[in-house]
């Protein structure tokens, strides 16, 4: 902040706050004009308030008139000091409207002197409205902040673009290359399914040479099974043979004994 715009500002602000210092210890001068205005806008703004901030508001003129210049003192100290010297200013700007109707009303005034001279302080104040509004406005010669929100999108805007324009010339080199290697899949896919299908049939002969060696194998293994059955049939033949000759020959003995027994 220079010193001339801290001047400007304090000189400013020095109406405000003794202003408001004044409504806040004596606010009896100034409740007979700011009782018409609480009772016409104050159940408005009830009104159309929220629920939370209609509670808020009190009725009392003489409160209403102390809570104004409390903030034309917070205002003008934040615009002297400059902190928060444009939200101050935005708060001085809301207070001196209701102030100067409820003080300075020449247009209900009959007497043409007091009707002169409450339209003297009627322009005053609103002369101080275009001070205070333009120091709300104020940005020291910085950029604002709707300014430099406008200089930040061209940017946002501008790199979008470039990077639009490099993502398509990339996709435009990524087709060629997916093209590329397409094709080189395409011919790889071709080559393994050739030695698949080249290798199936290898595999087809192998498999029936294979099954026509298993099955002369098992008709032989078949084969030499049924002679050695035939053979090991006729052997138990033999056997029973011979067993049976013998049982008889046993039966003979037997029968002999038993009819030399009964002589």
């Amino acid at each position: 902040m220079t010193l001339l715009r801290a001047a400007a500002r304090t000189m400013l602000a020095s109406y405000f706050v003794v202003s408001g210092v004044k409504a806040i210890r004596d606010p009896a001068p100034l409740v007979p004009a700011a009782e018409p205005l609480a009772d016409k806008f104050v159940p408005l703004v009830k009104q159309y308030a929220p629920e939370q901030v209609a509670n808020l508001i009190p009725e009392d003129a003489a409160t209403l008139v102390r809570v104004n210049g409390a903030a034309q003192v917070l205002g003008g100290l934040a615009l002297a000091t400059g902190k928060g010297r444009r939200l101050g200013a935005l708060l001085l700007a809301a207070s001196i409207l209701p102030s100067t109707v409820a003080k300075h009303p020449f247009w209900t005034r009959t007497d043409p002197d007091e009707k002169a001279l409450d339209r003297a302080h009627f322009l005053k104040n609103i002369s101080l409205l275009g001070g205070v509004l333009l120091a709300s406005a104020d940005t020291e010669g910085k950029p604002s902040i709707s300014y430099r929100a406008h200089k930040g999108g061209e940017s946002l805007a501008k790199d979008a673009r470039k990077a639009r324009k490099s993502l398509t010339k990339g996709a435009s080199h990524l087709g060629k290359d997916t093209s590329h290697l397409a094709d080189e899949a395409l011919a790889g896919g071709a080559a393994v399914v050739g030695a698949v299908v080249a290798s199936s049939r290898a595999a087809r002969k192998k498999a029936a040479k294979e099954l026509k060696h298993a099955r002369e194998a098992a008709a032989k293994q078949a084969a030499e099974a049924r002679i050695a059955a035939a053979k090991a049939a006729k052997q138990a033949q033999r056997e029973a043979r011979k067993q049976i000759k013998v049982a008889k020959k046993k039966a003979k003995n037997v029968t002999k004994n038993i009819k030399l027994g009964e002589n």
